[in-house]
């Protein structure tokens, strides 16, 4: 599917903005879905660190 039923947010939408119209989107629009998985697939946020990055 290429628009959310829920907000009618498109893939073309959310390329332009930066911005996905809802949770939903995740769901119902199949290129958002295939761009966050390849993106993201197996990374694991731990969280911010103490101090900041440097651990300063």
């Amino acid at each position: 599917m290429n628009k959310c039923p829920n907000c009618n947010t498109t893939y073309r939408e959310i390329l332009q903005t930066g911005f996905v119209g809802c949770e939903e989107c995740y769901k119902h629009i199949d290129e958002l879905a295939k761009a966050v998985k390849e993106l993201y697939d197996g990374k694991k946020y731990c969280g911010k660190r103490a101090g900041g990055a440097n651990g300063i």
